[in-house]
C-alpha cells in the first residue's frame, strides 16, 4: 500500500474545518495530520508535522493567511498550499498566486474536485477551482499589484470604520497622506467603493490581526 498524502487543515471555524476533514478522511489516499485554528498554530504544525499539503483559510486570527503563506513558502518550500476562500475577490486570488500558492478553491467546492485538486498539487501542478478560473481569465488584463505594509494598515483601519483623521493619528502620519493612500488603494485594487476595501480586508484576515502584526 502506498503512503498516504499528509494534509494539514488550517481554518478557524470548527464546523467548516470538520466538513473539510470529513471529505479528506473519506479518501483512502489522504490523511489529516493536524488541525490549526489560527495562523500561528498553522506554522507550528507545518514545522512539527511536515504535511505535504496545507488547506488554508485566508481569514484567520493571530497571523493572517497571507502572512502564513509567505512564511510557509520561505521556510518549507516543499509544502503545497491550497487556499480556501469564501469570496469572489480577484485581488486576493492574484495576491496569493504571486506568493506562490499551489491551488485556490472556493469553500463551495465539491468534494470530488477538491480531492482532484489535492492530487494535482502533489504532482507539482497548479490547481484553480473551476468556478474561479473564468473570473481570473476575465480579470487578466487588470493590474493587481501587491499592497505595501502601510497600505494594508490603512485598508484594515478603513474596514474597521475609522475616519481619515483617526487613521492619521493611529499611524502617526498626516491626514493628507492617509487620503493619498486611500486614492492609491482604490486605483491599485480597481475598487470603486469603501465596501470593496472592506471586503478585501475581511477576506485576507487583516481585520483579525493587530496593526503591528501586518507584514
Amino acid at each position: 500500500m502506498s503512503e498516504k498524502i499528509s494534509i494539514l487543515l488550517a481554518e478557524d471555524h470548527a464546523l467548516v474545518r470538520a466538513g473539510f476533514k470529513s471529505i479528506i478522511e473519506a479518501e483512502e489516499g489522504f490523511e489529516v495530520v493536524g488541525e490549526a485554528e489560527d495562523g500561528l498554530e498553522c506554522l507550528e504544525l507545518v514545522r512539527s508535522r511536515s504535511p505535504q499539503v496545507v488547506l488554508l483559510d485566508l481569514s484567520m486570527p493571530k497571523l493572517s493567511g497571507l502572512n502564513a503563506i509567505s512564511h510557509i513558502k520561505k521556510r518549507y518550500a516543499e509544502t503545497k498550499v491550497i487556499v480556501l476562500t469564501a469570496a469572489e475577490t480577484t485581488n486576493v486570488w492574484n495576491e496569493v498566486l504571486e506568493l506562490g500558492v499551489n491551488g485556490i478553491a472556493m469553500k463551495s467546492i465539491s468534494p470530488k474536485e477538491l480531492i482532484q485538486g489535492v492530487y494535482k498539487v502533489v504532482q507539482g501542478e497548479l490547481f484553480i477551482h473551476s468556478e474561479i478560473q473564468p473570473i481570473l481569465d476575465e480579470a487578466a488584463g487588470l493590474s493587481n499589484k501587491r499592497l505595501s505594509v502601510r497600505e494594508k494598515q490603512v485598508v484594515k483601519l478603513v474596514a474597521e470604520g475609522y475616519k481619515t483623521k483617526e487613521i492619521a493619528e493611529m499611524l502617526e502620519i498626516s491626514d493628507r497622506t492617509v487620503s493619498k493612500h486611500r486614492e492609491n488603494l482604490m486605483t491599485k485594487m480597481g475598487a470603486t467603493s469603501t465596501a470593496e476595501l472592506t471586503n478585501y480586508a475581511n477576506e485576507t484576515g487583516l481585520t483579525k490581526v493587530r496593526l503591528e502584526e501586518i507584514e
